[in-house]
């Protein structure tokens, strides 16, 4: 049987419990061998870029995933810098693990705009998304291979940002490992 890879690429500005949630119930329902969590260096289609530098989002996924056996963290959009299109992440991940069945995380915001994506078409052939409602539930897409994940939760790195600039606590909304970092930081003020 060939191995079941789930792709979860974004921001992680900050990382919190709802990408960590996320990860964990697309690996337990969909039986997955591994999530590849793939913090971003510029997001293609997002108007403002990340607040916190690179090396600290990174180090923030690695401490909140820190003995998970079922995740990964991966700097290979950082690594390459400049934008970070999914196309070129997949066809990576396909080169590296090419009999893997691979899957890709996403958010209904994000399924939304799919048609803007670099090459999606390519990449719908590619790879089976895993969409979240957030906060509307996605519609199937023609000939585009698509499951929802049954998620009851929402958090997003926006509002987490908001509170610590409002300096609210952002107890149970990041990995108790990292919210103390999170909230000493001075990105988000």
């Amino acid at each position: 049987m060939s191995r079941r890879i789930a792709l979860f690429g974004g921001s992680f500005d900050p990382f919190h419990l709802g990408h960590f949630l996320l990860g964990r119930l697309a690996w337990e329902s969909l039986r997955l061998d591994e999530v590849i969590y793939l913090p971003c260096a510029q997001s293609p289609l997002k108007k403002f870029q990340p607040v916190a530098p690179a090396a600290d989002r990174l180090r923030w996924l690695k401490q909140g995933l820190l003995g998970q056996r079922w995740a990964k963290v991966s700097n290979w959009e950082i690594g390459r810098s400049g934008i970070s299109y999914s196309i070129d992440t997949a066809a990576h991940w396909r080169e590296m693990a090419p009999a893997a069945k691979l899957f890709w995380i996403m958010g209904s915001d994000q399924w939304s705009v799919l048609p803007d994506w670099k090459d999606f078409r390519k990449l719908a052939r590619w790879v089976h998304f895993l969409v979240f409602p957030r906060p509307e539930r996605p519609k199937a897409r023609r000939g585009i291979s698509m499951s929802v994940l049954p998620c009851r939760f929402d958090v997003s790195s926006t509002e987490i940002r908001q509170r610590v600039h409002r300096r609210l606590s952002i107890g149970g909304l990041v990995p108790a490992r990292i919210e103390s970092v999170i909230a000493k930081s001075r990105y988000y003020r």
